[in-house]
């Protein structure tokens, strides 16, 4: 099962998190901004950057010894922190010492510096390289994320999440019908994969789908009967065909494996106010407005409980 990194995605109502290398969870889940739809890029990763700073810190990393290259990259980033390079080196050398979690955090300093920024040692890694690229998806690097998704693709084409992630990028973009595409080959690899079938479900939901996207959600959900955001995805569904007590159902359910998912709350007070149980709905969007950031969902979490609440 490929783990996730913590890049989530916000739809109407969909949550949705980019997968990651089989080594490394996700986590920044910093939200993805939707941008303008990439072009189609099948280039490789930029080129490895050719320089003579840090000499002494690469020549460490390329001995194996990262204890020392690490050591004297973090003394090279406080000493210069607007180096993209820096913190691409450190990065690397997190990686290669498994510390992934800071070396996402340096992928992301990195390239929010410089998004065209060079790796400064050249990788085969697709696991690294999948990094990278989920790096620059959480940052919104839509056209250099895909380069580098295609480049793990050519070094190893059955990697799930390089297609997984592909997809996602797709769907961020408003490219509907490539996201699927995408999806599909990620599940024919790994068919076992509950996140990949929930992010097919997201995509059907915003292609209309809703047949398609049931069958999804719950095959996701039969995967992983904890995976809440399938739960929610499955909810939503029913809510738009105006199945309210399965949507209550379900949108609990929901809620239950993940209390903080302020989509679900969302989505559960619109179903008790469908069926006139207002005292119930205004509890459920007070929940999503404690577990919302201000943004778009709150607004209308907010808009939501002055209906309710207007006699």
């Amino acid at each position: 099962m490929m783990r996730k990194i913590n890049l989530v995605i916000v739809t109407s109502f969909i949550v949705l998190a980019l997968a990651a290398c089989n080594s490394a969870p996700i986590a920044t889940p910093g939200p993805v901004t939707t941008g303008a739809a990439p072009s189609a890029t099948t280039g490789a990763v930029t080129p490895v950057v050719t320089s003579s700073a840090f000499a002494a810190e690469r020549a460490a990393l390329q001995a194996g010894d990262t204890t020392t290259a690490i050591a004297g990259l973090q003394n090279a980033v406080g000493n210069t922190p607007g180096s993209a390079e820096a913190h691409l080196l450190l990065a690397q050398a997190y990686f290669r010492a498994q510390r992934k979690d800071e070396a996402t955090q340096e992928f992301m300093a990195g390239l929010s510096l410089d998004a065209k920024a060079a790796l400064p040692l050249e990788t085969k890694d697709v696991d690294e390289l999948l990094q990278v690229g989920n790096a620059h998806a959480s940052l919104g690097q839509f056209e250099e994320a895909l380069a580098v998704y295609q480049a793990v693709l050519q070094l190893k084409p059955d990697k799930a999440a390089a297609h997984t992630n592909i997809g996602v990028v797709y769907y961020q973009s408003g490219r509907l019908d490539e996201a699927v595409t995408e999806l599909k080959k990620a599940l024919e690899i790994d068919p076992k994969d509950a996140e990949t079938e929930y992010m097919l479900g997201a995509a059907y939901v915003q292609q209309q789908k809703l047949d398609d996207a049931e069958t999804a959600f719950n095959q996701a959900i039969a995967l992983k009967p904890d995976l809440a955001a399938a739960y929610t995805g499955l909810g939503n569904v029913y809510l738009a065909r105006k199945n309210t007590d399965k949507a209550v159902s379900t949108l609990q359910k929901a809620t239950t494996l993940q209390p903080n998912q302020a989509e679900a709350w969302l989505a559960l007070g619109q179903a008790f106010a469908l069926q006139g149980n207002k005292v119930e709905a205004a509890k459920a969007l007070n929940q999503c407005l404690q577990t919302s950031q201000p943004g778009p969902l709150r607004d209308q979490c907010t808009k939501v409980l002055q209906q309710v609440s207007t006699p």
